[in-house]
């Protein structure tokens, strides 16, 4: 019999984490997980290699959940993005109130090879539908693998990251990076980056030295003081739904969990790691190896969770425990209690991963997990982060970018985490 107890959630005082325990299983997910266990890993396969570089996605669909779905090109950086902008015509956009102030730049999962499934523009569009007053969502095209593996990507989706927070920054908004699986990686990679460069970056000018931080813009004076309030609250937080957070695979624990995941099994996690952590054509081996914790978040040190919580930047997550991706999901969160990373975290006792997704059909558990989604980024809106107001000078924060490519500096990047 399923266990019909009601959430538990750890909230005691003075806390930077709070985790919500679920464990009812309904029986639709019981019939599931015994019709899709014979297939594993065959539903999740990627499937052809994609071009090098940010695909144009051939199945973005016109519209889902009373958003329209507009394709752009960021020039900037020849990144496609996929802005998800509510119809004028529905209901909740009449009661929109003065309009988003929430970006939300999503990372849908596909093994770091496959573009955005139909189930990532649903699952999107009706949290998007739902949230459409406070945030706009945005899919993110990035490069995949085998073509642009971590090692030419990440550079890439760094030079799109600092070019997003200055605009956002100009507009006086925010910014959440969201994503599930291989995607929530990438979400989690990019949000430890931008901290840790950041307080390098203000910490270089408080003393004066570029502390090898390479060539940065010239502009007008900083406040100091004034600007890294208003830098701190940009990137807001990180939400992630079924994380890949160590891509080493080497957890004791999974080979408990493997018979039990219904979805992936450690053999598959195994070879997706490999093709995200290959290294290109002509090198010896890649910068970005798995034990690298620029691709592997919970392996950041001490120093790294620090600088997001000087940045002020939050994590959320939610995860089931039949995932072989659960064990390394259970560290990170654990390091961000540990060292005071604010955030939230949904652990679903016996789910799936990336459960959250069945919602769009009809899973009673996946639609919680959405509800949850939705409710902690909707409280998340009402912390008082003070609006920006004015121009900020991200240009000077900014690493200026290498004319080789899509790659920022080597200079740029050296010494973070």
């Amino acid at each position: 019999m399923p266990d019909t107890a009601g959430p538990k959630t750890n909230a005691k005082a003075g806390q930077s984490v709070t985790v919500q325990r679920e464990t009812e299983l309904s029986l639709l997910y019981r019939v599931l997980r015994t019709v899709i266990k014979p297939l594993r890993p065959r539903l999740v396969q990627p499937g052809k290699p994609q071009p090098a570089g940010s695909p144009r996605l051939a199945n973005c669909p016109k519209r889902k959940d009373g958003c329209k779905i507009v394709e752009r090109l960021h020039e900037p950086t020849d990144m496609w993005l996929y802005d998800f902008l509510p119809e004028t015509s529905s209901a909740f956009v009449r009661n929109a109130g003065p309009g988003p102030l929430h970006n939300v730049y999503y990372f849908a999962g596909g093994g770091f090879q496959s573009p955005p499934a139909g189930q990532h523009w649903s699952f999107v569009g009706k949290i998007a539908s739902r949230l459409a007053g406070t945030h706009r969502f945005t899919i993110v095209s990035y490069p995949l693998a085998p073509n642009s593996p971590a090692s030419e990507s990440l550079p890439a989706l760094r030079r799109l990251l600092a070019s997003l927070i200055a605009e956002s920054a100009t507009a006086g908004k925010k910014v959440v990076l969201m994503g599930d699986s291989a995607g929530a990686n990438v979400a989690l990679s990019l949000g430890f980056w931008w901290a840790a460069h950041l307080s390098k970056t203000i910490d270089a000018y408080s003393r004066k030295s570029s502390f090898g931080l390479g060539p940065i813009e010239t502009g007008k004076p900083l406040d100091l003081e004034a600007d890294m309030t208003r830098l701190r609250s940009v990137l807001e937080s990180i939400v992630v739904v079924s994380p890949a957070s160590d891509l080493r695979n080497s957890n004791e624990q999974m080979g408990k969990v493997d018979p039990n995941d219904p979805l992936l099994g450690a053999d598959y996690t195994g070879k997706v790691a490999e093709a995200w952590t290959a290294a290109l054509p002509g090198e010896v081996e890649s910068e970005f190896k798995a034990e690298n914790p620029h691709v592997s978040p919970s392996l950041n040190s001490a120093l790294a969770f620090k600088a997001m919580v000087l940045q002020k930047i939050h994590v959320y997550g939610i995860y089931g425990t039949n995932d072989v991706l659960a064990p390394d999901t259970d560290v990170l969160r654990e390091n961000c209690e540990k060292y005071g990373v604010k955030g939230s975290w949904m652990v679903w006792e016996g789910q799936m991963h990336c459960f959250p997704l069945a919602g769009i059909y009809g899973m009673k558990e996946g639609q919680k997990g959405m509800d949850w989604l939705v409710k902690i980024m909707r409280e998340e809106t009402k912390i008082d982060h003070n609006r920006l107001k004015g121009d900020v000078p991200l240009a000077q924060l900014r690493p200026r970018l290498s004319t080789r490519g899509s790659r920022i500096s080597e200079r740029s990047v050296s010494g973070l985490t």
